[in-house]
């Protein structure tokens, strides 16, 4: 079952393999541990992401959640600053 809940962007480098540009995201989910994700990248910066928290879904594999705007993904991210792992509603 899928699951959303909150991650903090550990590390972001480059995805290899990559059909088109993307970031492989590494992702503190608190008492779940860390996983790595894809997302698109669209004009956020690497070094700009590190610490930020971002909503994930989690199942098979982790996914950033983003919107899909004009200006490409914009981040779905909490109101305020909760702990890693927190569960989504």
């Amino acid at each position: 079952m899928t699951e959303l809940i909150v991650g903090r962007v550990l590390s972001v480098g480059h995805a290899p393999g990559a059909r088109g540009p993307s970031y492989l995201v590494r992702l503190d989910l608190g008492g779940r541990g860390e996983r790595d994700a894809q997302m698109e990248p669209g004009d956020y910066a690497a070094d700009d992401l590190v610490g930020r928290l971002v909503v994930v879904s989690l199942d098979d594999e982790a996914i950033v959640l983003a919107a899909r705007s004009h200006g490409g993904p914009r981040l779905v991210v909490p109101d305020g600053d909760v702990e890693p792992g927190t569960v989504v509603a």
